[in-house]
């Protein structure tokens, strides 16, 4: 259910298993146009995704998905997928590449953001999927919050960057651990691994956000009690002046 949740925030889906990626590249760099728009129209949205995650501004994550499928098309004549079964090629993680190196050379990669702000029934139900309550909202109309997928989004930036890269790539990228593992330069094992570490710290992240929440949700009726005047210590210190 947690990993649904960063799922649902993070607004991954599934693309179209047919025709498969390493046919659809095979026809593109043969010159089929059609091939290369089927792939454009599977993956912008993780691209698109991935540049507004690190990026936090719409502009430029649109600049930076066009620009990795202009590079996609220049270079996809000398592509090669990896050494992955027929059948389980995946052309996502090669845009993942070019998307992240046109990240990190533009620059522009947000500061951190302030605090979120979620109503009270938010803040229980959010804490209610965290602890896989059944009782509440339910995941998905919780996670469908603007607020929800922020604070999901922000807590992935406040971890180690291994471990947010490791859950962008599970969850976003929608990869295999097989297909991760290279990515991370590390082996299968060690890359289930970090994700089963990514996955808790994530989750403890998201709670610590949820008592500052708390905390935030309960402190204004609390201000507003302690700054209503007691009348009787008014009058008395009217007469005191007097």
């Amino acid at each position: 259910m947690f990993c649904g949740l960063i799922v649902m925030a993070l607004g991954a889906e599934r693309g179209a298993e047919e025709p498969s990626d390493e046919a659809l590249v095979t026809a593109a760099q043969r010159g089929s146009a059609e091939a290369f728009a089927r792939l454009h129209g599977r993956y912008y949205a993780r691209v698109y995704r991935l540049a507004y995650l690190k990026l936090g501004n719409a502009s430029d994550a649109e600049d930076v998905a066009g620009e990795t499928f202009l590079r996609a098309l220049a270079h996809l004549p000398r592509f090669r997928f990896a050494s992955l079964p027929s059948g389980r090629r995946s052309l996502y993680p090669w845009l993942h590449r070019i998307a992240l190196n046109l990240i990190a050379d533009s620059g522009r990669q947000r500061p951190p953001m302030g605090t979120v702000s979620l109503d009270e029934p938010t803040v229980r139900g959010l804490r209610a999927l965290l602890t896989s309550c059944d009782a509440g909202p339910t995941p998905q109309e919780i996670v469908e919050r603007r607020e929800v997928q922020q604070m999901v989004r922000d807590a992935i930036a406040a971890l180690p960057a291994d471990q947010g890269e490791v859950l962008i790539y599970r969850f976003l990228g929608e990869l295999s651990l097989r297909e991760v593992a290279p990515l991370m330069r590390r082996s299968e094992a060690a890359a289930k691994s970090l994700l089963h570490r990514a996955v808790v710290a994530l989750r403890a992240e998201l709670e610590r956000r949820l008592v500052v929440e708390n905390s935030a949700v309960a402190s204004p009726s609390r201000a507003r009690k302690e700054a209503r005047p007691d009348v009787g210590e008014t009058v008395l210190v009217g007469r005191r002046g007097g």
